[in-house]
């Protein structure tokens, strides 16, 4: 019943791959570095074991020092560094399930296949209370959701083998099949490798590796925010999870009536209403930057927790061109976002943050506008 220690640690060069994999800029290393050297001394990782049928039942943890941390750096409101910790948790589980496939064999003679963690079709969730009640240890718990706690736990599967198997990806035999963090396509559960036979398989392994584009709706002529709220009802019906985000808006536009009863569409805004943007009254200034600062907070919770697979922000060159937002973070989104999420860019004037970082630009031009003709904005056409 005694847990088993794992020495895991992160070298330079695994701390280079972790930037580039993770999608963090170059510029980012440094905090990486301080806040790994601040985390290592309190890691212990380690895990448990128990032998049913021909493997064996597994949970594994890294501490409480990865929850302790990344909890108060979201009491500060502070989601990058949060973020950070995170990912570094992730990575050093990661490395931590080679150590467990030569302790196990050390400690049983058998080889380990792929694992099977719980949440997936093979292993549901509703399998954790029996396979803890096996583990009979009291070190990893678990809540009403079934959500392991420390946070940065694990339970699993794994079939053990007499003879060596050839060396599995864990990423290849993982059947977490939506991870954002895979390194390498599903094929199979077993240890053994797959054929996959039916082409419908091989379509759909194709699509989940197809990554998320970033689109620029921009320009003078009507249209941007009409085109962006076009995509967000079709990524909706898709089965995607949409966070329709607006920027410089009070006033509710007709579009929030529909959009909030879509399911799957998620809309982020204030509900304050701060009138026009005044840019040399400072007070303007720092009311617009908080409100929009406290938006990003909520957008980030919803991409970097995994929850959005197109994120649009409307509007968005606004806050940017007038420097009421924080934009190191609107660029840190732009280059670390997941690789599957679609993002959507609207507003006139577009700045070069947005024109480089930009897989589709779409300009509006306009020829004719009745604005020009003394004609206001209309409501359910142009608001």
């Amino acid at each position: 019943m005694n847990f088993i220690p794992l020495n895991v640690s992160l070298d330079e060069a695994c701390l280079q791959e972790f930037v580039r994999r993770y999608h963090f800029n170059d510029t980012d290393k440094k905090e990486i570095i301080r806040l790994y050297r601040q985390l290592s001394p309190r890691v212990h990782a380690e895990f448990h074991y128990v032998l049913e049928g021909d493997g064996a039942v597994v949970v594994m943890t890294l501490g409480t020092a990865f929850d302790e941390l990344q909890d108060s750096f979201i009491q500060k409101g502070d989601i990058n560094r949060a973020y950070m910790v995170d990912c570094l948790g992730l990575e050093i589980m990661s490395l931590a399930y080679d150590k467990i496939d030569e302790k196990l064999h050390e400690l049983t003679g058998k080889y380990a296949g792929g694992y099977v963690f719980t949440g997936v079709e093979e292993l549901p969730l509703s399998e954790t209370p029996r396979l803890m009640a096996l583990l009979g240890q009291k070190v990893v718990t678990y809540n009403e959701a079934y959500v392991l706690l420390p946070k940065k736990s694990v339970l699993f599967t794994v079939p053990l083998y007499d003879e060596k198997i050839e060396k599995h990806d864990k990423c290849a035999y993982c059947s977490a099949v939506s991870c954002q963090l895979r390194k390498a396509e599903y094929i199979g559960g077993t240890g053994r490798k797959k054929e996959v036979e039916a082409s419908d398989e091989r379509a759909d392994s194709k699509s989940e590796a197809v990554p998320g584009l970033i689109h620029l709706y921009t320009g003078e002529g009507k249209g941007k925010t009409t085109a962006a709220i076009g995509l967000s009802v079709r990524a909706a019906g898709a089965g995607k999870r949409v966070v329709f985000a607006q920027f410089m808006k009070g006033r509710d536009t007709s579009e929030l009536n529909i959009l909030r009863q879509i399911p799957g569409i998620k809309v982020v805004r204030s509900d304050k209403e701060l009138g026009w943007f005044k840019k040399g009254d400072p007070d303007s200034i720092a009311a617009f930057t908080e409100v929009h600062n406290a938006l990003l907070d909520e957008i980030e919770s919803y991409v970097y927790g995994g929850d959005c697979d197109l994120l649009v922000l409307d509007e968005v060159t606004y806050p940017v061109n007038y420097g009421i937002i924080d934009t190191d973070r609107i660029e840190r989104l732009l280059n670390s976002k997941p690789a599957y999420m679609e993002l959507v860019l609207t507003g006139r004037n577009a700045p070069e943050l947005f024109t480089e970082k930009a897989d589709y630009i779409t300009e509006m031009r306009k020829e004719k506008h009745p604005y020009d003709q003394g004609i206001q904005a209309r409501r359910g056409i142009e608001y």
